[in-house]
């Protein structure tokens, strides 16, 4: 028995699947690689792409934001239930002993450490805005597709989220 063949549709679909895959996997990876481990962040990027087919139908504007969006429902599944603060520091602690640094890196080095101190005291929200404006080079109009908010809302989020990491970072005596 053979299968039916293809609508036009299906086609046209497939194809434009095909091109959001190839343009974007790399930049969702990314993404996920940031809240796990590379084989975990692989297995999330396969169930983020299986979402986005089968709900292709519900894409308003660019692809990127709601691939995000998508990517982001996939990890809080996946972190569901565990604690995440504590395997975040874990996570920073370990990329920090596998980078090692030279003398001239060490004030570099010294930053980051007190950037990821600092985003570890505020909310998981605040972490997420500054995450993806700041790592993901998301505008806000993109954050708000990402979060599911309107645009003035997560302007507002992020502002107030850059207040709260800077006052972290000044508490520190990091920020002067």
């Amino acid at each position: 028995m053979t299968s039916p063949p293809l609508d036009t549709r299906t086609r046209r679909d497939r194809r434009w699947f095909t091109s959001v895959y190839e343009e974007h996997y790399g930049q969702v990876l990314a993404y996920l690689t940031r809240w796990s481990d590379r084989a975990t962040a692989q297995d999330m990027a396969a169930e983020v792409f299986l979402r986005a087919w089968t709900t292709r139908e519900s894409l308003r504007g660019a692809p990127l934001p709601w691939l995000y969006g998508i990517s982001r429902n996939v990890v809080l599944e996946f972190y569901r239930g565990r604690e995440r603060d504590r395997d975040a520091r874990e996570a920073v602690a370990g990329r920090e002993r596998r980078r090692g640094t030279s003398p001239d890196e060490a004030s570099a080095v010294d930053l980051h450490i007190d950037v990821a101190q600092a985003m570890g005291t505020l909310s998981e929200a605040d972490r997420e805005i500054l995450t993806l404006h700041t790592w993901e080079d998301l505008d806000p109009a993109d954050i708000a597709t990402v979060l599911g908010v309107t645009r003035g809302s997560a302007r507002v989020r992020l502002h107030r989220a850059r207040r709260r990491l800077a006052r972290a970072l000044g508490a520190d005596g990091t920020g002067g």
